[in-house]
């Protein structure tokens, strides 16, 4: 499994394959400027964006499985992603959880529940459930 950055031909990919504009969450300017995919071989499993929230945090956000995943690799996929994110510049990153079940893999990643002071200033997260984890 790897981690590639998101590029133009991947949005038209993406833009036609999984019915875009219907997923209106996906913004293509943030995609190409913050978004990656996840690649298992020649087959596109999902995609994410880390945001930047400053000089070395950035936000995990809007990760999106392409088909039905299983607890084992969502697993998989989140351990690539927080491996990604050892080897970058990154020092920490941000995680807003909207379920238990999230929360669940989070603590097994090792991100802590964070308060408002251990968030960049200006930072526009509701900190009831954002979680922050330090990279190696």
């Amino acid at each position: 499994m790897e981690i590639i950055k998101l590029e133009e031909k991947h949005w038209k990919l993406l833009k036609n394959k999984y019915n875009h504009p219907a997923n209106v969450t996906w913004n293509r300017d943030e995609l190409l400027s913050d978004g990656f995919l996840i690649q298992e071989g020649h087959m596109l499993l999902g995609s994410y964006l880390l945001k930047p929230m400053g000089q070395s945090t950035v936000q995990l956000k809007q990760l999106t499985l392409f088909s039905e995943a299983t607890p084992e690799l969502l697993l998989v996929i989140f351990q690539a992603i927080i491996a990604d994110i050892n080897q970058s510049e990154y020092e920490s990153v941000v995680v807003n959880s909207h379920s238990e079940q999230l929360d669940t893999l989070l603590k097994h990643f090792d991100f802590k529940p964070s308060d408002s002071e251990q968030l960049p200033t200006g930072a526009n997260l509701s900190t009831e459930n954002s979680w922050i984890y330090v990279s190696n």
